[in-house]
């Protein structure tokens, strides 16, 4: 049996799964954690690709970060399916870059979107600034850059903007006019962009629904609202109509502070000639740890599971948040020493900085332990390097990467500029590292893109990569990575042996057996910045939601009495109403 008709067979034990894979036309998923939506979606993907999608079409997959389009490029990979130049896996901004504005912009007129270059974060967030103080002055600025972002993000009209200060929209017009005289486009326009080409000309719809008669989308609910009128212009046209495949869960939604709207998800699913289908089944999580999560979901139908067993309880911690670390490292050592390995346990916190004490707590204690710094973002290429380095310097067998995958992504970052030539040139250099491991991190990555990977990074649809790997250069020549060696860089694509700590809007996505979670206290979860904003606090219960539903078989909550504030006052620290709500407290 093939390895797609295996998990093809494995859909037919759910009859909602098989419903979702069966159906015809466009479908909607709801589906829970732990309910196997990514094997869903790839195993329709490979499917639609070998039987219902002659070549030369391929298709669109949609997905909210890279890394996440790596792992759904590698699950389809795996269930046989050959790569073909229509076949586009990705993010919304790079179909947006690579698949509209590079090959259609000069064709409707927009020269000014040719040949650009994308602001760092760094940049956006300095030129912002300085617009809003420009136009502000004085002035009260408080909430005016998030603001701007969500109106920008929204794809704001004329009365959304109307509802804020005139002064709000005229900084806006300001910080993009700064971007425009350097040259320079952010990522939000660059989906504006893309949403305007498509919306105002019918001949490129046609050819993009000829390119890509299917649409599939992962995480709908959290991307941005210019991803949705894509969709709509694409699937729900009078005229060309691509076929959607969207799955989705709105009680996971993250990212409402950034702009996105997880109320279209529900919309979507209602449209007419829509098939929707809520998952109800959850196969990741103990039963005790699934009725918390259900405790969390009072207004929609519970969610089942299929393994007894699970637990979730609450740590009082008596004094201040120091102390609960305490008592985290003491658990941490008795959960290894119950023989968990550490890379099923997981440390999650509400903030950076908390997830910068604990991992120095963890290594201090002699713990080893990660954490993902904030140099550069995990994109495909940034993370491609890691994983080169780590087949290279941290055992061949046993890094967890083989050979073949990374000669594969390098194809993939090179798209229709590769050669063999540069297989040849990658694997003479990954062969000669390993006695070289202690070498500086910067100068592999320099060698890399001597070896045509700044060639690669020159097209537009890599222009997201492109930053971020010049944060990486910069991070690991001069910046908070300076030297760094590579075997150090290899340490940060490690997959075992390591306790992970990240912060809860991070963890969606992963799971472990075991998790931690630090901080669960009122103004951290839900945050003080939500005060009594109804919408940021269920956004808040959402990323609590979230976390609790990353764990097999055990979560464990800390919580404390007091903090010891910057003027040394202590203030008292109320549990988490959160705890209340799932019944333990």
């Amino acid at each position: 049996m093939s390895a797609l008709s295996a998990s093809i067979a494995d859909l037919k034990h759910n009859p909602q799964q098989w419903q979702a894979f069966t159906s015809q036309g466009h479908c909607v998923v709801l589906a829970p954690p732990g309910s196997g939506k990514t094997k869903l979606l790839a195993t329709r993907l490979a499917y639609d690709l070998i039987n219902k999608i002659p070549k030369p079409q391929g298709a669109t997959c949609i997905t909210l970060t890279n890394a996440a389009a790596d792992e759904l490029r590698r699950r389809v990979e795996s269930l046989g399916v050959e790569s073909r130049s229509n076949l586009f896996v990705g993010t919304v901004h790079g179909f947006a870059l690579g698949k509209i504005i590079a090959p259609f912009a000069e064709v409707v007129g927009r020269e000014d979107l040719v040949n650009i270059s994308i602001a760092s974060e760094n940049q956006c967030r300095s030129l912002l600034k300085d617009a809003i103080a420009e136009v502000f002055g004085n002035d009260n600025k408080k909430h005016v850059d998030s603001t701007i972002k969500i109106n920008r993000e929204r794809l704001a009209g004329d009365e959304d903007w109307a509802r804020h200060s005139d002064k709000v929209r005229e900084a806006c017009l300001r910080y993009e006019a700064k971007l425009h005289e350097r040259g320079l486009r952010d990522f939000t326009q660059l989906v504006t962009a893309a949403v305007e080409i498509v919306e105002k000309h019918e001949p490129i719809r046609r050819v993009l629904t000829a390119q890509y008669p299917h649409i599939y989308v992962d995480e709908y609910q959290d991307l941005a609202p210019g991803l949705d009128r894509l969709v709509k212009a694409l699937c729900f046209d009078q005229v060309v109509n691509a076929e959607l495949f969207a799955v989705g869960d709105p009680d996971q939604a993250l990212y409402e502070w950034m702009g996105a709207r997880p109320d279209l998800l529900h919309k979507l699913a209602q449209y007419p000639g829509v098939t929707r289908v809520e998952l109800e089944h959850n196969y990741r999580c103990g039963e005790a740890i699934i009725q918390a999560g259900n405790l969390m979901r009072t207004s929609r139908r519970p969610i089942v599971g299929s393994r007894a067993g699970g637990q979730v309880s609450a740590v009082h911690c008596p004094g201040s948040s120091k102390e609960q670390y305490r008592h985290l490292v003491a658990y941490v050592r008795e959960t290894i020493g119950r023989g968990v390995p550490l890379h099923e346990i997981a440390v999650l916190a509400t903030i950076r900085d908390q997830c910068e004490a604990v991992t120095a707590l963890l290594r201090d204690s002699g713990i080893p332990v990660f954490f993902r710094s904030p140099e550069y973002r995990l994109t495909v290429v940034t993370g491609f390097i890691e994983a080169a380095a780590a087949w290279a310097t941290l055992g061949r067998e046993t890094s967890n990467y083989r050979l073949v995958d990374l000669l594969q992504r390098w194809r993939t970052i090179f798209g229709r500029s590769w050669s063999r030539r540069d297989n040849v040139a990658l694997t003479e250099l990954l062969m000669n590292l390993r006695d070289h491991s202690a070498q500086p991190a910067a100068s592999f990555v320099e060698s890399l893109m001597e070896r045509g990977l700044k060639r690669a990074l020159a097209q537009m649809e890599m222009a997201d990569d492109a930053v971020e790997v010049e944060r990486m250069r910069v991070a690991l020549a001069t910046g908070g990575l300076r030297g760094v060696s590579i075997v150090e860089l290899a340490e940060r694509a490690r997959k075992v042996d390591r306790v992970e700590v990240t912060t809860m809007t991070s963890s969606k996505g992963l799971e472990f057996d075991v998790v931690l979670l630090v901080g669960a206290n009122e103004g951290n979860i839900p945050s003080y910045h939500s005060g009594s904003d109804s919408a940021k606090i269920a956004e808040d219960g959402r990323k609590f939601y979230v976390s609790i539903t990353r764990a097999r078989e055990e979560v464990r909550i800390f919580y404390y009495d007091f903090v010891v504030t910057q003027y040394d006052t202590i203030k008292p620290a109320a549990p988490s109403r959160f705890l209340r709500e799932i019944g333990l407290i």
